[in-house]
């Protein structure tokens, strides 16, 4: 049968790529569907028998397009924002296949990029309002000081604290795109040493215990006195760092912070647990993304989250040839494990 053919023909040899492909009929039946253009638009797999295209994919915008490359005989592209389970950004490119009289559906998902880019508007957004406020701030203290409105003993008793505050989080945005930019571009180079776990976490727990303190949270070490690996000293700590202290911002006054290390013939594995406030499971896969920022309502003390952390951390991870996962319920809590294994093999150099 014709028909059984050409599905077994584009079956072979589009299983596994990453566009979208379906072939319509002549009388709007869709007789092909492969894996990825199934993903898209949310097609149970064997349900495709005998539909047409405006049943199975509800968008009369591509329903239209495969129509007018029918009657015409003619290809024609169409850019488009699809609502299945999420919003997506689609080029779908019909071509006329005049064999058969059917019509060939190439479907491009650029969601991921549309994505980066409301991410980074945003984010440009925020960022030049962060820096704005303590500049802003500094250059009318600056004006009063010059026109004697001010002295320096009232700048440094009512206004340095405040103006401190503010230079450290513009210190820590512009240090933090430094650091992608250069991750990005692969001119990080790694000084590998045999390091200690176990003295780098404590290190990162008393640098962090005025904010646990005020919010009085538990603090559960679960590590050995000694475990070492293979490591670039200042990333690790990074890496740490961030993790921890992102579990000390959002969980709340009272909650509970486990770190742990478990270790075997092959990897070493370190945890950071809490009972914060969670990750809706639709943003689980998308919270190592550049600028990416889970949820407006995630506030916390430091009130502006660049989106640029974690974005680091995977990096800086990937970068040792090593690995991490997360696992999160909402108001439940957030683990993150790090996997780091031993053979040396391992690690990437350069």
């Amino acid at each position: 049968m014709k028909i059984s053919k050409i599905e077994e023909r584009w079956k072979v040899l589009t299983e596994n790529v990453q566009i979208g492909i379906l072939i319509v009929d002549k009388d709007g039946l869709v007789i092909f569907a492969n894996n990825k253009a199934k993903e898209l638009f949310d097609i149970k797999n064997n349900k495709n028998n005998n539909k047409k295209l405006i049943e199975l994919i509800p968008d009369y915008e591509i329903d239209d397009l495969y129509k007018k490359t029918l009657q015409n005989k003619s290809y024609n592209k169409t850019n488009l924002n699809f609502w299945g389970k999420e919003k997506k950004y689609l080029e779908v490119e019909a071509f006329y296949l005049s064999g058969n009289q059917e019509v060939l559906l190439i479907i491009n998902d650029y969601t991921p990029l549309y994505r980066l880019e409301e991410n980074f508007k945003e984010f440009l957004g925020n960022a030049s309002h962060e820096l704005r406020t303590p500049l802003t701030s500094i250059q009318i203290l600056i004006d009063l000081f010059s026109e004697r409105k001010i002295t320096l003993d009232e700048i440094y008793n009512e206004f340095f604290p405040y103006l401190r505050k503010e230079v450290e989080r513009m210190s820590k945005l512009v240090s933090n795109l430094l650091n992608l930019s250069r991750l990005e571009a692969g001119v990080i180079d790694l000084q590998l040493k045999e390091v200690n776990l176990t003295e780098i976490i404590m290190e990162i727990v008393d640098r962090l215990t005025p904010h646990i303190s005020k919010k009085n949270l538990e603090i559960n070490l679960k590590i050995p006195e000694k475990v070492i690996v293979s490591a670039d000293p200042q990333h690790v700590d990074t890496i740490i760092f961030n993790i921890v202290e992102n579990a000390v911002k959002y969980t709340p006054p009272s909650g509970s912070i486990e770190i742990g290390i478990n270790e075997d013939s092959d990897n070493v594995v370190l945890w950071v647990k809490d009972t914060g406030i969670g990750i809706p499971e639709k943003d689980l896969n998308r919270i190592f993304d550049r600028f990416y920022r889970v949820n407006k309502s995630r506030t916390n003390e430091d009130g502006f989250s660049t989106g640029l952390g974690l974005s680091i951390v995977k990096k800086l991870i990937e970068r040792h040839g090593w690995s991490i996962t997360v696992e999160s319920k909402v108001n439940k809590g957030t683990k993150f494990e790090i996997i780091i294994p031993k053979r040396k093999e391992g690690v990437k150099d350069g």
